[in-house]
């Protein structure tokens, strides 16, 4: 769970906002579940679209949801008039895929006012079971947002 105090009260909302632009996001079939500040979780049904020529979840699908949860925490800490992108991602793929839904958790590490430091974790879920098939780092720059004003 999130220690982190968001600078903007409607950071939720301004979240939700901006998930209506994430147009692969919504093609891939991944939703957000959870917005705290500091932390996003997000999740999907996997289908074959989602999968590999071995029947595991696509590396690049993982590294997907990673990359918007890692970087939706870290826009939860902005303030107004400031967005994010990412700057440097790294994601370490520990087991296969294979289940039925994904699981991805982006949590804020340290906060700052040009990088913000984070930290992501999926899960594959099969039968009930949960599984860490994917861990990742990721640097997100500051940038200045009009829209985010």
């Amino acid at each position: 769970m999130s220690t982190f105090q968001a600078k903007d009260q409607n950071f939720e909302s301004k979240i939700r906002e901006r998930l209506s632009g994430q147009h692969f996001m919504h093609l891939m079939g991944f939703d957000i579940t959870t917005i705290l500040a500091g932390e996003v979780t997000g999740e999907m049904k996997l289908e074959q679209k989602h999968l590999q020529q071995y029947g595991f979840v696509h590396g690049g699908v993982t590294a997907t949801i990673l990359d918007i949860t890692m970087g939706f925490a870290a826009y939860s800490l902005m303030p107004l008039g400031k967005g994010v992108v990412t700057a440097n991602i790294s994601v370490d793929y520990l087991h296969p895929g294979d289940g039925d839904r994904i699981i991805a958790v982006g949590s804020v590490e340290k906060p700052g006012g040009k990088m913000v430091f984070t930290s992501g974790k999926v899960y594959i879920e099969k039968n009930g079971v949960r599984k860490l098939i994917a861990s990742a780092r990721a640097v997100m720059a500051v940038i200045e947002s009009k829209i985010d004003s």
